[in-house]
């Protein structure tokens, strides 16, 4: 990526400084993201309405130490919404229109049928330009009052609560060495008989964030496993590390 970049600033005629670094840039930005609660709630809302609900967002692929946050914001936000599509897994991004098309095409809907909230401007106008209804969503509040509108829901101050999650700072951490050079992290909570939960692709431990706290209010001791790659565990480079065979073995370490 950052190749990339360096290439593109010197086609446009734009020198950059030796220690400019676009993955820094992007890891800060990334840090500093939160959840938007009322706008998710929101989404839920619509769910249970009969809406389909998807996420269009630009996003690359990460291998940094940073990985993990991003990890966690998918993960968190994944099992709440119908579809996902990440630019850098389809090779399009926002706001080429054949990023919207290829939308329309995941939702197998008409134009008029799609509404498309973003907070960007310069990404609302291609959507527009096909016939998506959109939302400007700089502001929360206005853009939920512009969402009641077109869908005819009531989206604010409605919604039940989401259940409590955990939060990594009250969990127990802990590393168990594989072989020589690679090991797993898990998050431990409860007591009584042992419940392991893994993850699936491209997830976390956080991903049971909800899960945890119920599973060991009921009596029993929950570990929540980064998987081999994701979060604070090793990413070794063989791709055999991975290989469903290893990974069943792995997994009877926390049988």
């Amino acid at each position: 990526m950052e190749g990339d970049y360096r290439k593109y600033s010197e086609e446009s005629g734009i020198c950059l400084s030796k220690n400019f670094s676009v993955s820094q840039i992007f890891g800060k930005a990334l840090s500093a993201k939160e959840i938007n609660r009322p706008m998710l709630q929101a989404a839920l809302t619509l769910r249970k309405k009969g809406f389909t609900m998807g996420i269009l967002t630009n996003n690359y692929l990460d291998d940094s130490t940073r990985r993990g946050h991003l990890a966690q914001l998918i993960g968190e936000l994944r099992p709440h919404f119908d579809f996902l599509i990440e630019s850098c897994r389809i090779g399009m991004a926002k706001p080429d229109p054949q990023i919207y098309r290829f939308m329309l095409d995941t939702l197998k809907a008409s134009p008029n049928e799609v509404v498309f909230l973003d907070d960007v401007g310069a990404n609302l106008k291609p959507a527009h330009d096909l016939g998506v209804v959109t939302i400007l969503a700089r502001n929360t509040n206005t853009a939920l009052q512009e969402l009641e509108k077109v869908t005819g829901i009531q989206l604010l101050e409605t919604a039940a609560p989401l259940p409590t999650p955990c939060k990594p700072s009250d969990m127990s951490h802990g590393y168990v060495p594989i072989k020589p050079g690679v090991h797993l992290h898990f998050v431990e909570l409860g007591s009584g008989p042992a419940v392991c939960l893994c993850h699936g692709f491209p997830e976390s431990w956080f991903s049971w964030r909800y899960q945890i706290p119920a599973l060991a209010q009921a009596g029993f001791r929950v570990l929540a496993v980064d998987m081999k790659g994701y979060g604070e565990s090793s990413a070794p480079p063989e791709i055999e590390e991975y290989s469903m065979e290893v990974l069943c073995k792995v997994r009877r370490i926390f049988g």
